[in-house]
């Protein structure tokens, strides 16, 4: 209390000095060696504080508020010992220049060892600023607060000069007793306002375990399909609606399989609020639900697909029910559980259990790295959210940020012109970056330029420039893994290099492969990934190929990495990939998109001219016997949604006996699923005998073609057992592509397949029976 007292004391003196000094000249007739006492005295209770305060000091405002203070005392002890023994009131006029310099040394000292004495205060306010990934954007806002009080008392203990050399007694007393302090308030009010309004900006980051009822307005956007929106409060009445729906039924695990994004994260919150472990899941196809789902799980979807989602509950007709009580409370991450699948490089489902913290930990990381970039946008997604990318990205940093997103991923590059107006985060993948670099001649008009960012592989550093091109942006890739979460980033404009996330320790582990320890994987020794690496002195890293990327051709180490990169030198390469392959003895394979200047420079050459083209540049780095033996020219190489290039879905392509009658340009492969773009020349032996004139496709040469298909990558039965239904609406002609899709249920041995056009006209389709159920 008898601090409390003096800095009381002292703050009321200090103020009232001015006129103190005034009214003992003009009106008490008091000389200024009599006066002189009063600076003295208020000295003795400057000292008293400092003496009682200092090492709390110590604790809090640290050296700056100590050497403030000191200085202040001794500067006071001698303007008013020279008073007193000359008796001059100029003397006692050097107060207010006094503080002035002494606030300004201190503001200063706390500029240059950090953090701001505005920074210190917004603190006191808020006790999570200091663990806030919003920390380094609050900072540089409160250097900048600091920054200008130095300037305002670089302004006032100048003017204030002046008025004590030069200055009556009057106007030294009006503007140091009155008029600074109006400056003060003037500049106070001010600063309140643009705090405010900067407030205002920042991302209203709270951890999604922590959001309440309350976090966010009512009328808040959460997400948006065209004009339609969702806002907080409807958020928070679906979410309860779904919770009381899993509460009233046992407490059981759930698989979660939603394509629209926010039915997704209404029934994932629901599942973590209420404490059931949700199993989330991109594969729909029924042998993979068959083999995750356990007779005891519940299953929620908003979208039938078949005999898999028998049973399945639509989140649809939960959320049509009838209004309930908001139910809504934080949960604990370290408890609530979920469990993730990735099919990684080998296409074999695994399951990932993951914690939530897990998650939380890598949000904090994600939004202290990228926060800054986020602000004021909306988020859009080319990937899917069932993915630890896509779930990261897409629906849950939305959610802890409070920024809307929207509840349909972007499937067409031709669909990015539609939001060019809109200020955008863009999730994307490789795989649509380089459609978009295909098919994009000019730059989008966007008004405010887009962030985006790619996962789920390397991004062709000639895509990312193409891309910067046409959007403004050069791409910003994050590498990581479904087990490890987000590990480095980079630009690639920049080089090649990755710089670790500051929560990433990397090292070197096991086979010379890349081990990585943060605060989202839980294993003490962290997670030894499949991928070679050079890690340099300053953190960051090369990644130099997978393991499995170093095979054996004819007794000789290659690496397959290296050969793709020496096919990339000829500059005439956009993607490539090199694989083993195993016949009567093991060779290479190379499967390569040509760039714009590769399909110039070989346009209506002949495949083979091509191939002895590229053989004969790798003649000057390797050996011919490990040299590629067979070679594919795609549009695109084999991969999933996520953008991801499997090594077994290249080889199952290079199995496919190649012909002179069609060629295989795309191809996707999910289980029991393939997509392919193929195209039947003019020349084709299919159109021979059919229709000289008019030349189309016979439908025994499409059904054939599809069964030739089907058993090479669906592992259909050898026999067709007879064909169930077929229809055919449109004529297949020559060197128009077509869209061949199969679906294959082995339980019932029944094969679904239709051709369309690029465009999604239908061309022909059926239902075949092989022989494993012809019964069925």
């Amino acid at each position: 209390m008898k601090s409390v007292a003096g800095k009381v004391v002292f703050a009321a003196l200090s103020v009232l000095y001015p006129v103190l000094v005034f009214c003992g000249l003009e009106f008490w007739g008091l000389s200024p060696r009599r006066l002189s006492l009063m600076l003295i005295g208020l000295a003795f209770v400057h000292f008293f504080n400092v003496t009682r305060e200092r090492a709390k000091d110590a604790e809090g405002t640290g050296r700056a508020n100590v050497v403030k203070n000191i200085s202040l005392l001794v500067l006071m002890l001698m303007c008013g010992a020279l008073a007193f023994f000359a008796d001059n009131i100029l003397f006692l006029k050097f107060y207010p220049v006094m503080v002035n310099l002494s606030l300004l040394c201190f503001f200063a000292f706390t500029l240059w060892k950090k953090p701001s004495f505005a920074f210190r205060m917004a603190n006191l306010g808020d006790k999570t600023l200091r663990v806030s990934p919003e920390r380094p954007f609050v900072e540089r806002y409160c250097d900048r607060v600091t920054m200008v009080w130095c300037a305002f008392f670089v302004v006032n203990a100048s003017v204030a000069l002046a008025t004590a050399l030069v200055g009556s007694e009057r106007m030294w007393t009006l503007y140091n007793g009155l008029i600074s302090y109006i400056l003060i308030g003037i500049l106070s009010a001010v600063e309140f306002m643009v705090r405010k309004i900067m407030q205002n900006k920042l991302h209203s980051y709270v951890p999604v375990c922590e959001l309440l009822r309350d976090s966010r307005p009512d009328g808040a956007v959460v997400c948006f399909d065209g004009e339609s929106v969702r806002t907080w409060a409807d958020f928070v009445s679906d979410v309860s609606k779904v919770r009381r729906f899993l509460e009233s039924s046992e407490k059981r695990p759930w698989i979660l399989h939603c394509e629209d994004s926010y039915f997704f994260i209404v029934a994932l919150l629901s599942m973590l609020q209420s404490g059931r472990k949700a199993m989330v899941t991109a594969n729909r196809q029924e042998a993979f639900i068959k083999e995750i789902k356990k007779p005891e799980y519940g299953f929620i979807t908003d979208t039938p697909f078949g005999d898999a989602s028998a049973g399945a509950i639509q989140i649809q007709d939960i959320l049509a029910g009838p209004a309930v009580e908001p139910l809504w409370n934080a949960f604990d991450k370290n408890a609530a559980e979920m469990v993730m699948f990735t099919s990684g490089t080998t296409g074999e489902p695994k399951s990932v259990p993951k914690r939530f913290s897990q998650f939380e930990n890598e949000l904090y990381e994600l939004v202290k790295v990228f926060g800054d970039d986020w602000l004021g946008r909306k988020v859009y997604s080319t990937v899917n959210h069932h993915h630890i990318y896509g779930l990261l990205f897409t629906v849950l940093l939305p959610t802890a940020t409070g920024l809307p997103f929207r509840r349909h991923r972007i499937d067409y590059p031709s669909e990015l012109v539609s939001i060019a107006g809109e200020k955008a985060v863009i999730a994307s993948s490789p795989a649509y970056l380089k459609r978009l670099a295909a098919d994009t001649d000019k730059p989008i008009d966007f008004k405010y330029t887009p962030i985006i960012y790619s996962s789920g592989g390397p991004l062709p550093e000639e895509v990312a420039r193409k891309c910067e091109g046409i959007t403004g942006y050069w791409t910003m890739e994050i590498y990581g893994s479904t087990e490890t979460g987000g590990i480095a980033y980079r630009q690639s404009k920049n080089g090649p290099v990755w710089k670790p996330f500051e929560v990433c320790k990397m090292s070197i582990g096991e086979n010379d492969c890349l081990n990585v320890k943060s605060s989202y994987i839980l294993e003490p020794e962290g997670f030894t990934t499949g991928d070679l690496v050079e890690i340099y002195d300053d953190g960051r890293f090369l990644l130099k190929g997978r393991a499995d990327s170093i095979v054996k051709i004819e007794e000789k180490r290659i690496s397959l990495p290296e050969v793709e990169n020496r096919l990339k030198q000829t500059g005439l390469v956009q993607d490539v990939r090199v694989v083993p392959m195993v016949g009567n003895r093991q060779y290479l394979a190379a499967a390569i998109v040509l760039n714009a200047e590769g399909r110039e420079k070989f346009k209506d050459q002949p495949k083979l001219e091509i191939n002895n083209f590229f053989k004969k540049h790798l003649a000057q780095f390797i050996e011919n016997t490990v040299s590629p033996k067979k070679w594919r020219y795609l549009e695109e190489l084999p991969q999933d949604t996520q953008g991801k290039i499997k090594m077994r879905d290249i080889q199952a392509l290079f199995g496919i006996p190649e012909s002179p009658n069609f060629k295989i340009l795309k191809m996707r492969r999910e289980p029991g699923m393939v997509t392919l773009k193929l195209v039947f020349p003019e020349t084709s032996d299919f159109y021979n005998g059919h229709f000289p004139s008019f030349k189309l496709l016979p439908a025994v040469a499409q059904v054939d073609m599809t069964v030739m298909l089907a058993q090479a990558l669906l592992g259909t039965p050898d026999t067709v057992a007879r064909i169930q239904r077929t229809k055919f609406s449109y004529p297949i002609l020559p060197n128009v592509p077509a869209i061949l899709e199969m679906t294959y249920k082995a339980e019932t041995s029944k094969l679904s397949f239709s051709y369309t056009l690029e465009e999604g006209r239908p061309l022909s389709g059926g239902t075949l029976v092989f022989s494993g159920d012809e019964n069925a």
